[in-house]
C-alpha cells in the first residue's frame, strides 16, 4: 500500500502570505501616520497663522475701535465728541484723511453764525453715516450735498456711534447757534436701539427720559467706564478674527430668545420720548424759520428683511411724523429697487485697507454719493430752497420729488 505523500509545501505557504500580509499592513499603518501627521501640521499652522493675523489686527496700533480713536474724547454730557482742530493725514486709510473745525464738527472750514451771503445752510445730524466713517472729507453725503448746488453750504454734524437722543443733545449744543435753512436728521434703525442705552460698547452715554411731561437727560454727568472693559469691547469686530470667539458666539447667540421686542418698534415710553424730541425740534426750527427732515438711511441687506427691526419702526416713524406733518424720506425703499450688485458697491468691505475695524459696512465714496443725489432730488421742494433761484446748476439729471416740505 502507497505511503500518504507529503505536503510541506501546503504547510510553508499560508506562513509565507502572513508574513507577506503583515508587511503591507505596516507600510499601509506608516502611510496613514505620515499622512495623519501631515494633516495636523497644516492645522496646526494654519491655526498659528491665523492666531498670528488676528493678534497683529487686535493689537495693530494702527487698528483702533472708532470711539477710542485719537479723533474722539470724553464728554460729561454726551458721552464722547469729536476732538476740536484735529488733522491727520491717513487717519482712516492711506490717503484718507480727517479733519475738524473749532467747533468739533467734520470740515475744512469755520462756520459763522449767519451763513455766507447767497448761500443756504443745511445742518445733517447723525451718526458715523453721516459723519462719513472710512471716507474722506469731501466725499461724505453731507459735503457731497454740498457740491451739488452752488446754493448750499452744509455742515456735516454726524458723530460716531450716536444714538438718536444723542444726536438731538448734540444739536442743541451747536447746532442752534448757527442759523441754517434746512436741518436734515439722517438715522439708521440702530440708532433708536442705541437711545435705550447708558453704555455702548464701553462708553457710558446720556439717556433721554420724560418728568412731568417734558424731555430730561439722565446719567450724566455720564461716567467714566473701567479702561479694560472697553477696551474689550472696543475690539469686538477684530476678536470675532479668533474662530473660536466667532464660535461661542454663535453658539451664544443661539442659546438667546429668537423674539427681540426692539423688533415690534417703540415701547410706549421710548415712543414718547421721540415723539416729545420731535415735538421739541419742531419748536427750535420754527423759531428759526427753517425746515426739518427726518431720513432713514439704508445700512448692509440682512438689516431689512422681514424678521428684524426695520419693518415694523420704519412703519412707526412713517405714521409718526405723517401725524406731526414732518416730512420724512425713507431711502430703504429706493436702496431696494437697485440691482444687487449695485447695493454691494455702495459700502466698504472687510477686505479694503483701513485702520478701523468698524470701517467695513459703511458707505465708500460710491454710497456717499447716492445718498447725496437722492436727498437733493428731495431737497429742491423745501420751500427755503425752492423760492431761491438756482445759479448757474445743472439740475437734467436730478428730479425733484414734492415732499410737502414746509415750516411748522
Amino acid at each position: 500500500m502507497p505511503q500518504p505523500t507529503e505536503l510541506p509545501a501546503v504547510i510553508v505557504l499560508p506562513v509565507q502570505e502572513t508574513k507577506l500580509h503583515t508587511g503591507n499592513g505596516g507600510s499601509l499603518k506608516k502611510i496613514c501616520l505620515a499622512l495623519g501627521s501631515c494633516v495636523l501640521f497644516f492645522l496646526f499652522l494654519e491655526g498659528l497663522c491665523s492666531s498670528l493675523s488676528a493678534s497683529y489686527k487686535l493689537f495693530s496700533p494702527r487698528n483702533h475701535g472708532t470711539l477710542s480713536g485719537p479723533v474722539m474724547r470724553y464728554d460729561a454730557q454726551l458721552g464722547w465728541v469729536t476732538v476740536p482742530n484735529f488733522y491727520q493725514k491717513n487717519y482712516f486709510a492711506p490717503g484718507i484723511g480727517l479733519r475738524t473745525n473749532s467747533m468739533g464738527l467734520r470740515a475744512q472750514q469755520e462756520f459763522a453764525i449767519q451763513p455766507p451771503p447767497g448761500k443756504l445752510r443745511i445742518i445733517c445730524s447723525g451718526d458715523s453715516f453721516t459723519f462719513g466713517e472710512g471716507v474722506g472729507d469731501d466725499r461724505t453725503w453731507c459735503q457731497r450735498l454740498e457740491s451739488l448746488d452752488s446754493r448750499f453750504q452744509t455742515v456735516n454734524m454726524g458723530e460716531s456711534g450716536y444714538g438718536v437722543d444723542q444726536m438731538y443733545l448734540w444739536y442743541q449744543r451747536q447746532g442752534v447757534v448757527l442759523n441754517h435753512s434746512v436741518h436734515i436728521v439722517a438715522f439708521i434703525i440702530e440708532d433708536f436701539r442705541r437711545m435705550q442705552l447708558s453704555n455702548y460698547v464701553g462708553y457710558g452715554k446720556p439717556v433721554l427720559g420724560l418728568r412731568n411731561g417734558e424731555l430730561i437727560t439722565e446719567n450724566v454727568p455720564v461716567p467714566r467706564q473701567s479702561r479694560a472693559l472697553p477696551w474689550f469691547q472696543q475690539k469686538r469686530v477684530q476678536l470675532q478674527e479668533f474662530r473660536s470667539v466667532k464660535l461661542l458666539g454663535s453658539l451664544v447667540g443661539l442659546a438667546r430668545p429668537i423674539q427681540d421686542p426692539f423688533n415690534y418698534g417703540p415701547s410706549d415710553q421710548q415712543a414718547r420720548v421721540i415723539d416729545k424730541m420731535l415735538e421739541q425740534l419742531q419748536a427750535i426750527e420754527k423759531q428759526k424759520g427753517s425746515d426739518l427732515l427726518l431720513v432713514c438711511l439704508p445700512t448692509t441687506v440682512h438689516q431689512h428683511e422681514q424678521s428684524g427691526p426695520a419693518p415694523a419702526w420704519r412703519a412707526w416713524i412713517r405714521t409718526e411724523s405723517a401725524k406731526r406733518g414732518i416730512p420724512f424720506v425713507d431711502l430703504i425703499d429706493d436702496f431696494h429697487k437697485l440691482p444687487v450688485t449695485r447695493q454691494d458697491s455702495m459700502f466698504i468691505w472687510p477686505d479694503s485697507v483701513h485702520y478701523f475695524a468698524e470701517a467695513p459696512g459703511h458707505y465708500n465714496d460710491e454710497g456717499n454719493e447716492w445718498v447725496a443725489k437722492e436727498l437733493y432730488a428731495r431737497l429742491l421742494s423745501a420751500p427755503k430752497i425752492a423760492k431761491k433761484p438756482l445759479q448757474k446748476q445743472k439740475t437734467s439729471e436730478v428730479k425733484s420729488t414734492d415732499l410737502g416740505l414746509h415750516r411748522q
